[in-house]
């Protein structure tokens, strides 16, 4: 059986983990209905990252058969993430052409040469100790909201098109909040912000504080899928909450390694992980540090391996 018939993309499959995370949806809003708000927004969070996964997924085009499912689902769970579909794809596809060089690497030149002043330094070290997703919120605006950004690393991306994108969604966003403001309040927001908590955790654990080189202005050429393993990092929880939950986007070696294999698939890939850490193992040791020094630095200059 070859690759490509073997991990080729499955509705079925792709149609379970959506029905995961309406699940956790329905149920979070029901128990936040029925006055377990806490609980019930916990789940309603879950809701929110697999929305971002999902984004993400989609955005590969190999997670339904059809590229019309992956582009409709596509912009639907941008929507939910507040992402722009279309800059979502161009920047993300520019992240895995150039992981492995900070520079050249859309996700990651912001953190070559840091030149924040002191309350910005504050705002990032008090966020990183109070678990408040600011970093999450700056990948998101840095990255996906930002014309200049994507005018320079996608230039042949139509700039209109992400503008106009990007209105839709903040007003159909901002009219929805408008006239239903007190079942948002509820029902939705406490989630929504969860969910960026949640994906500080996951998204940071997969580049930040590890050795990437940088290109100083050199001709380089990409690195291969394959060897941008070393430039990832994946963590470990347990089989049913790295399916079912994460959709195997803790995984991020295997993902670099085989962007093109859909995450249902991703775990039955038989490969070497050399930087996969148990979840608290690396949250421990990523919290001793500060948040300038964790995302910031790298572990050549720090001298500390997570």
């Amino acid at each position: 059986m070859t690759y490509t018939v073997k991990y080729k993309p499955c509705n079925l499959k792709a149609c379970l983990f959506l029905f995961s995370a309406l699940l956790f949806l329905v149920i979070g809003i029901f128990m936040t209905h029925q006055g377990y708000w806490i609980l019930g927004q916990l789940l309603v969070g879950v809701f929110f990252l697999q929305s971002f996964i999902l984004l993400h997924e989609t955005g590969h085009y190999s997670f339904f058969k059809g590229r019309g499912l992956n582009s409709f689902f596509g912009h639907f769970f941008g929507f939910l993430s507040v992402i722009p579909f279309s800059s979502w794809v161009d920047i993300h596809n520019q992240h895995h052409k150039w992981t492995g060089w900070r520079d050249k690497d859309p996700t990651t030149t912001g953190t070559v040469n840091p030149n924040h002043g002191k309350a910005v330094r504050f705002i990032v070290n008090i966020s990183w100790v109070l678990f408040f997703p600011i970093f999450t919120i700056g990948y998101r605006v840095g990255n996906y909201w930002n014309l200049k950004k994507i005018k320079q690393f996608s230039p042949k991306t139509n700039l209109d098109y992400v503008l106009m994108n990007l209105l839709l969604i903040w007003m159909v966003w901002g009219v929805g909040l408008f006239l239903f403001w007190d079942e948002a309040i509820k029902y939705i927001i406490g989630g929504f912000v969860l969910g960026l908590a949640y994906s500080d955790l996951i998204i940071l654990s997969q580049h930040s504080h590890i050795d990437i080189p940088v290109s100083k202005g050199k001709a380089v050429r990409p690195i291969k899928y394959i060897n941008q393993i070393q430039y990832t990092r994946s963590i470990s929880f347990f089989k049913l909450l790295d399916y079912w939950v994460l959709f195997n986007f803790n995984l991020h070696e295997k993902h670099h390694a085989f962007p093109g294999v859909p995450a249902y698939f991703l775990g039955k890939k038989e490969m070497d992980e050399p930087n996969k850490r148990p979840f608290l193992n690396y949250l421990l040791k990523a919290k001793l540090m500060t948040g300038e020094q964790f995302i910031f630095s790298t572990s050549k200059n720090s001298g500390k391996e997570i």
